[in-house]
């Protein structure tokens, strides 16, 4: 999530189509300085649901929401919904989230974990010694074949 003032969906001063019917911030000038904020929620929302319906289909909106959602995944320690934007994201794009994952997130390796496993590979709590490995390790999210279903009930859930 993101500060629902700054969100492209907020219903009063978003830029794009679709519009959110339940923003967690309360209007203000500036984003939120005090108390509470989405941003900092880690819980699924709109913007999460656009992105992962959109972002296979190369839509520009979606792709420059994903770093966002993407956080979201994470502060919400959401594994579904951080295989489906892996799993929705082009070929392209993948090494960059995995990239964000290595220099943002480097400690929130442990939701991935089961994929790693269920590829015959180790699990992993650090990118500490990855290197030779690292291919395997992206392959083995790009391809888990348990997150296509993941991607749908993600996407498709309603709000």
């Amino acid at each position: 999530m993101m500060c629902c003032n700054e969100c492209p969906f907020n219903p009063i001063t978003g830029c794009a189509e679709e519009r959110c019917h339940r923003p967690v911030c309360r209007q203000a000038e500036t984003r939120c300085k005090s108390g509470f904020c989405a941003s900092e929620l880690g819980g699924r929302c709109l913007l999460d649901f656009y992105v992962v319906r959109k972002l296979y289909h190369g839509d520009k909106l979606a792709e420059k929401l994903v770093f966002a959602s993407l956080k979201s995944a994470i502060l919400g320690r959401d594994r579904a919904l951080l295989l489906a934007i892996f799993q929705s994201a082009r070929e392209n794009l993948q090494p960059l989230l995995w990239r964000w994952l290595e220099v943002y997130e480097p400690r929130s390796l442990w939701l991935l974990n089961p994929v790693f496993s269920s590829a015959g590979l180790r699990p992993l709590d650090t990118f500490n010694d990855l290197e030779p490995r690292r291919a395997k390790y992206l392959n083995a999210i790009m391809h888990n074949p348990c997150s296509i279903s993941q991607v749908r009930a993600v996407s498709e859930r309603s709000l």
